[in-house]
């Protein structure tokens, strides 16, 4: 085994490649579905029977995840603005592992035009985004 850009190899290929099935899903799906029809079949999302990760080990396969999505956005699905895909995918995991987490959507008006942005909450913290930015620029639209 190795490191790699702080992944394990070959152990970390299955979360890797998972991460692109999972933003490829959230592409269609989002495309299909409304947003809270998505959230909530990421809530009925069964918990794994595997033992409970601690805090660390969460944050560490999150961030591996968090980096993975935003490889695949950017370089092979040329996606410049992955946030909502990438927090669905983080959110499905979070879900699927018993952590409690929650995705948050918002928008904010720059002149004419709207722009959202997607965040998510792990363990009632905002991941990786700064919180007091979040609640200056952006209206809540819709929480999962």
């Amino acid at each position: 085994m190795w490191k790699y850009k702080g992944y394990d190899l070959p152990l970390d290929l299955p979360l890797i490649i998972s991460a692109l099935v999972k933003l490829l899903y959230y592409e269609m799906m989002i495309c299909f579905r409304p947003l809270p029809v998505i959230f909530a079949k990421i809530r009925e999302t069964n918990f794994d029977a595997s033992p409970a990760l601690s805090t660390q080990q969460t944050n560490i396969i999150l961030d591996k995840l968090w980096r993975a999505c935003g490889f695949w956005m950017a370089r092979v699905l040329k996606n410049p603005r992955p946030c909502l895909r990438r927090s669905l995918v983080l959110y499905s995991w979070c879900k699927k592992h018993g952590v409690e987490s929650k995705v948050v959507v918002g928008v904010d008006k720059d002149g004419d035009v709207l722009k959202g942005h997607a965040w998510l909450y792990v363990r009632g913290q905002v991941y990786r985004e700064d919180p007091e930015l979040l609640a200056r620029d952006y209206t809540v639209m819709l929480e999962g």
